[in-house]
């Protein structure tokens, strides 16, 4: 039994905040339950990680709000404190990390030179679900470029 299914087991709701475990109710922890918590900390993570990266559906990615088009910032810098413009969950801090299904990426758009011969191109995916073309450098960078960014389902 892993030391998640553990946890559990013993009645407790087990998350994930901020890479934070979060247990309820935590009133309710024994001393040996709070040890073995410690002493299970990285499994714990490692675990509640891998149940978020099943359950959450592909279209979600992990983003800051600073990053995004609908982020507003209260600051002149642009950075720091703001609101979503855009119905998202978050968008009270610009650096705050957290899975968005909302997320418009600020992006600027460049004209780039046409492919070189022969070149590979690579379809993927931008964080949103937009199919870009990308020029790999060599067959192992078009592995990668796949492998990391496959179709988005919305």
């Amino acid at each position: 039994m892993s030391a998640l299914s553990k946890i559990k087991s013993a009645g407790f709701d087990v998350g994930l905040v901020d890479g934070f475990i979060e247990i309820t109710p935590a009133s309710k922890l024994t001393q040996s339950q709070f040890a073995f918590l410690k002493s299970h900390k990285a499994e714990i993570i490692a675990e509640l990680q891998a149940e978020t990266l099943a359950t959450h559906p592909a279209t979600e990615t992990n983003v800051s709000c600073g990053q995004c088009l609908g982020f507003k910032s209260n600051n002149a810098h642009g950075r720091g404190g703001g609101s979503c413009l855009i119905g998202g969950e978050y968008g009270q801090w610009s650096d705050t990390r957290h899975q968005c299904i909302k997320f418009d990426a600020m992006v600027e758009r460049v004209e780039l030179p046409e492919p070189k011969p022969n070149a590979i191109i690579v379809k993927c995916y931008t964080p949103n679900g937009n199919l870009i073309e990308v020029e790999a450098r060599d067959p192992q960078h078009a592995e990668w470029l796949l492998r990391y960014n496959p179709p988005q389902e919305l």
